[in-house]
């Protein structure tokens, strides 16, 4: 693992370079504009660059090197910061449709904004729709930045084109996916097949569109693009359930992730969907009295954890993390003939992500 830890820091300074010189540029062409635009790219370079693991670019310079390890393309990591920019700019956008106040332990952007106004003015409620108007627009600069950053790479045309192809698709993707997951909160019932369809656009479709966007970049062949579609797909997958296991049992202090926050939302996690299949009446209406209240006290948030892992529902969510992982990795495996060195890579990386405790 060794090699994995030193080629994902190696990998992770050539990102956030990229990714800070071309907000850079936007902050310079802002203040042209003004005083508070300038200040508003800033404040988007702020929100952009103040943590995040910047998996999905990684992933993208890695679909690459698994193909051509030698990178010869003069903005490969300005391109790969494109899906980067995108979940960013549905971050914000999320931040906004649930009310969050910190984002990586700064305020959200409509936070921020809400509280500028404040000092401007003591109307709350002009400042709470001003903070929420710079939210959404915050959230569709950053989004269109997305595809500026394949635009600006200086790419062949032919491969810049699929290289848009691949971002439009992962937008309209995890927009339909978190539509679905919005729904999902307000159905009674849920089925695993419906779920795993649902982080699979949600989450998935950016490790599968990061991996195939640099490989393409590459020059990649169809069996090898084939391989790392399957492989983005499962692991990604596997990625969201280890996330939504953490969501409820993960260390609030590594995480920094409240662990009531999903149970009070209602989530329609794999951990409830498990729970309501394989669960007793007697917990069955432990669920249906608790889940999705936001008033409730911590003995109810523990009750429901408990019928979590009573129920068998923890161990079976865990069970299918590994299938997913497990599918992922075969995929990439057996299908096509990549780089030792950065399949390697991605095999340590995969069992990393669901591993992970944060």
């Amino acid at each position: 693992m060794g090699d994995y830890k030193e080629i994902w820091n190696s990998e992770s300074e050539l990102v956030n370079r990229a990714l800070g010189e071309f907000l850079d540029l936007k902050v310079k062409e802002g203040e042209r504009l003004g005083a508070w635009v300038g200040q508003y790219y800033g404040n988007v370079k702020g929100y952009v660059m103040r943590g995040g693991k910047r998996l999905r670019p990684v992933l993208v310079a890695a679909g690459y090197r698994a193909v051509h390890e030698k990178v010869d393309v003069k903005y490969l990591y300005r391109a790969a910061c494109s899906i980067e920019i995108l979940h960013n700019g549905s971050l914000l956008h999320d931040d906004l449709i649930d009310h969050d106040e910190t984002r990586r332990g700064g305020p959200t952007f409509h936070a921020l904004y809400r509280d500028m106004y404040k000092k401007m003015s003591k109307n709350l409620e002009k400042a709470k729709d001003f903070g929420t108007a710079m939210a959404i627009l915050g959230g569709d600069s950053l989004l269109n930045m997305g595809a500026e950053m394949i635009v600006s790479s200086e790419l062949d045309p032919k491969i810049a084109l699929e290289c848009i192809k691949y971002y439009q698709h992962a937008y309209h993707t995890l927009a339909e996916g978190v539509l679905l997951e919005t729904i999902m909160t307000k159905e009674k019932d849920t089925t695993p097949e419906a779920y795993l369809e649902m982080i699979r656009m949600k989450t998935a479709v950016l490790f599968e569109d990061s991996l195939l966007m640099g490989a393409t970049i590459a020059q990649a062949t169809q069996p090898q693009l084939d391989g790392l579609r399957e492989f983005g797909t499962k692991v990604g997958q596997a990625f969201q359930v280890q996330d939504d296991i953490l969501g409820s049992f993960g260390d609030e202090s590594i995480t920094g992730k409240a662990v009531d926050g999903d149970i009070k939302e209602g989530k329609k996690t794999m951990l409830v969907i498990e729970s309501y299949r394989r669960g007793t009446p007697e917990q069955k209406k432990t669920l249906d009295e608790h889940l999705g209240r936001s008033d409730l006290a911590k003995e109810d948030v523990e009750q429901v954890k408990a019928v979590f892992k009573d129920s068998g529902a923890l161990k079976a969510t865990q069970d299918l993390m590994r299938k997913l992982l497990t599918t992922g990795q075969k995929a990439l495996e057996t299908k096509p003939p990549l780089l030792p060195k950065y399949k390697r890579f991605l095999l340590d990386l995969s069992a990393f992500l669901v591993e992970r405790n944060y």
